[in-house]
């Protein structure tokens, strides 16, 4: 077995580790290299076009078609999960032999976390895709209202319903139908990105960003406190 035991979480280094046998430091160096080769900034096509992000290439297993369109928008997370946890586990800074392999060692580490972070989430999936594509998202686009006139009221009408809200039963329901929402624009994103409509895609995903942003908002509720959007 690599390893019995893995990070409780996947975000530190400070949990404790069981290390297999068969993971020595000289297997970790191998990998390393062979990690610092996957992690540019794309993959080049025959025609050399940037087809996508680095991200991708560092989970071969999970993702071996690569990011949409060659490979779907859609991504396996408990494979994922378990892909990443294998890999977290060469770059653990204990393996390293020197401060300069530690170094590298944290930095691989990092670099792993914040690609399994993004990846696992389809908002910030679609939104590193596009941004890789040059049609990133504005920071504050998801702040303004939208423009779409049937969006814009059903998010008015939604706001309205949250800040009247009595009651954590009313919560809940207003809960289950923001989840509808999220999981009809989960669809329309990868829809979008596998048919590679990247007009269609980034719409899809601010309204999804709409809907997550209110979805945050509302964990937050709690009888009598004002309501706020969350950024």
């Amino acid at each position: 077995m690599i390893l019995s035991r893995y990070y409780a979480r996947f975000g530190g280094h400070g949990t404790p580790v069981r290390r297999s046998p068969s993971l020595n430091t000289s297997t970790s160096t191998l990998w390393l290299r062979e990690f610092r080769k996957s992690s540019h900034m794309y993959n080049e096509d025959e025609k050399n076009e940037k087809i996508g992000p680095s991200y991708y290439s560092l989970f071969p297993l999970t993702l071996s078609s690569g990011p949409p369109p060659k490979g779907p928008f859609a991504v396996d997370v408990r494979k994922l999960r378990k892909e990443f946890l294998k890999l977290q586990s060469r770059t653990h800074p204990d393996l390293a032999r020197t401060d300069a392999d530690k170094l590298q060692y944290e930095s691989a580490s990092s670099q792993l976390n914040k690609a399994y972070s993004t990846l696992a989430s389809p908002l910030s999936r679609a939104l590193y895709l596009l941004e890789s594509l040059g049609m990133g998202v504005e920071e504050d686009a998801a702040r303004k209202m939208p423009q779409d006139p049937e969006l814009l009221m059903e998010v008015y009408e939604l706001l309205e319903e949250i800040e009247s809200c009595q009651s954590e039963e009313e919560a809940a329901d207003l809960s289950s139908s923001i989840e509808a929402r999220i999981d009809l624009t989960e669809k329309e994103v990868e829809e979008s990105f596998d048919t590679h409509d990247l007009a269609r895609a980034k719409i899809s995903t601010i309204t999804l960003k709409y809907w997550v942003n209110i979805r945050e908002a509302l964990r937050e509720w709690e009888p009598g406190k004002p309501f706020r959007m969350v950024h």
